[in-house]
């Protein structure tokens, strides 16, 4: 039996952990057999619920929570991966949380430049920040926030976060010190930072986040978990086993510790994950493997290191037999019910490019 028979099997018929093994989908690192046990209990979906935006290559999604009933999205689009000098930033919102969209419109488009990269917030006045970064044909980056006050019907001019090579991915949140931190990490290979504003995004004060032996911070999310605590969720840079490492900082994020492993990873290959708060029950999005499928998973643990894989939930696949699509995998999620969130994620396939929409609904068992 080939692994993607194994797997079809797996998602399709909800083989018993045994029948994954002699399949050949062996667990790969500590708990990766609670994963595969806990996802062979039911079908998963393979196909969006919605389409959020159709385009030439749109990448890299954020979606959030704005208001009552509406989510915001920002992505960049153009027709490639790699550098172009058209991408630029889109946005769209919902009024029904998630089941239909708006038209997309531009954020921001500087000419012969690639802008990208983007997350947006909304900050308790309500204003709607976007981070994103600049990046040129010489491959230099440069951060960036806009803001808008009347909920992105028009945009104010983009400022500048730090003269930096430096690249976004997490949103800007804003902390109840009244500080707002935006994650953001320099070109790949040199480390993730920290940007904190005290006079609601004038200017920017920076910190590194620590780079401890076999770690190398690169993309990153933030959530305050409690008043004045911190907890960051990073992509590592330094090792191809794709495990993601987990920080804090309880100054309010002008120092971070050093980080540490969790027990959550990308068994095919790394792209960030998405963590945030949901109520009280903390979740992590995730592609358990790039290109093929993405799951979501939650922790009692107050280190927020060891998470909770044996009542791992499978959120979807991108094909029904299991097999990868050309380019995907930044999911993304927001709370749109006491029990649902709503996933936005990007799928480059044959049949389309688009950023998809999916709604998960958490099992009762999670805290």
């Amino acid at each position: 039996m080939t692994n993607r028979t194994a797997r079809r099997e797996f998602l399709r018929r909800g083989a018993a952990l045994g029948t994954l093994i002699a399949g050949g989908l062996v667990a790969e690192s500590p708990g990766e057999e609670a994963q595969s046990a806990a996802g062979a209990l039911a079908p998963v979906k393979s196909r969006p619920d919605v389409i959020v935006y159709r385009g030439n290559y749109p990448g890299w999604p954020w979606v959030a929570r704005a208001g009552k009933e509406r989510l915001v999205c920002v992505f960049r689009d153009d027709g490639v991966h790699d550098f172009s000098p058209s991408g630029r930033v889109m946005w769209t919102s919902s009024k029904d949380l998630g089941k239909s969209w708006a038209p997309a419109r531009v954020v921001a488009d500087e000419p012969g430049v690639d802008d990208r990269n983007a997350a947006v917030g909304e900050l308790p006045d309500g204003t709607l920040l976007a981070c994103y970064n600049t990046y040129t044909r010489e491959r230099v980056s440069r951060p960036m926030v806009v803001a808008s006050t009347d909920g992105g019907a028009t945009w104010e001019r983009p400022r500048p976060i730090a003269d930096l090579d430096a690249r976004t991915r997490g949103a800007p949140i804003a902390l109840s010190s009244g500080d707002i931190l935006i994650p953001i990490y320099r070109a790949p290979g040199n480390g993730s930072l920290a940007a904190l504003s005290s006079d609601g995004g004038k200017t920017w004060k920076l910190s590194a986040v620590p780079d401890p032996q076999g770690f190398l911070g690169d993309e990153w999310v933030v959530v305050e978990v409690t008043k004045g605590r911190i907890v960051g969720i990073l992509r590592n840079s330094g090792a191809a086993d794709g495990t993601f490492w987990k920080t804090e900082s309880r100054d309010g994020g002008r120092s971070w510790d050093r980080p540490l492993r969790t027990n959550v990873r990308d068994a095919r290959a790394t792209s960030p994950a998405h963590f945030d708060l949901h109520g009280k029950t903390p979740v992590l999005t995730y592609a358990d493997r790039r290109m093929v499928s993405v799951s979501m998973v939650t922790t009692t643990d107050p280190e927020f290191c060891t998470w909770d894989l044996g009542r791992r939930l499978p959120c979807y696949q991108y094909r029904p037999d299991g097999g990868p699509i050309a380019d995907g995998s930044y999911p993304v999620s927001a709370a749109v019910g006491p029990r649902r969130r709503f996933i936005a994620d990007y799928e480059i396939r044959g049949e389309g490019k688009w950023i998809a929409g999916y709604f998960v609904d958490l099992p009762r068992e999670w805290p």
